[in-house]
């Protein structure tokens, strides 16, 4: 008997999903690790070094942030999402955050900023600008074809492709995911790499070089994690 061309076609879409995931993710690990060894020999030089004089100029810097309260949270967080909403690379923007405000809070605002963000591109395509994107999208027909049937899990993989979110926003925009499923599956998706690139950003802000190696080493091992988890899904799924 044949398979049903919807069925093949799924079958084919997850399997061109889990190959793009694995790849993604092996770009993605290779380039923290080389992040990682960068920032760990700048901050090695710069505690051992005259150089130090710019960790104290972070630390002031760092101050004179959290002098200015909710007011610096909420202009980095309408920062961010601006950046995020015209297709801005969110990462950079979570290693920023977890420089000025630290790791827990430069978390959170990154994952809520890139998050409206993202929800701003979506709901703009979503409101109007649906066949003006279409035919950008067709590059993409197997992630487009698999997002006919949108699912958390869906989203979230979807997530970890090395595609630039502002593609993606458009591309769940002209699907017909709900709302709600687009925003927690954003954040779910956005977590892992945010809390890697936010470790990161916090490490450079440490005055102390211990403190800047354990942060490191927690994000190595987090998209190592991360890495392992794909590598198990995709053996599952063969």
């Amino acid at each position: 008997m044949e398979d049903h061309p919807a069925e093949a076609m799924t079958e084919d879409t997850e399997e061109k999903l889990g190959q793009e995931i694995s790849r993604s993710m092996s770009k993605e690990s290779r380039k923290v690790i080389g992040l990682v060894i960068g920032v760990a020999i700048f901050m090695a030089i710069a505690h051992f070094t005259p150089l130090r004089a710019w960790i104290t100029n972070v630390q002031v810097w760092k101050a004179y942030i959290r002098d200015m309260g909710w007011m610096a949270h909420g202009l980095f967080l309408a920062s961010c999402a601006t950046a995020v909403m015209v297709g801005i690379p969110r990462l950079p923007l979570c290693a920023a955050a977890g420089l000025i405000f630290g790791f827990a809070e430069g978390l959170l605002l990154s994952l809520i900023g890139s998050t409206l963000g993202s929800y701003g591109a979506f709901l703009i395509t979503r409101k109007g600008a649906r066949r003006s994107v279409q035919a950008r999208l067709d590059r993409w027909p197997w992630l487009l074809g698999m997002m006919n049937k949108p699912s958390l899990a869906r989203v979230f993989w979807v997530r970890q492709l090395m595609v630039p979110g502002i593609v993606l926003n458009i591309m769940l925009g002209v699907t017909s995911i709900g709302h709600r499923l687009f925003l927690f599956g954003t954040v779910l998706g956005y977590l892992p790499l945010n809390i890697t690139f936010s470790l990161v950003g916090s490490g450079m802000g440490k005055g102390s070089f211990a403190q800047t190696l354990v942060q490191l080493l927690a994000a190595m091992g987090l998209i190592n994690i991360i890495g392992w988890a794909v590598w198990r899904m995709r053996k599952k799924k063969s």
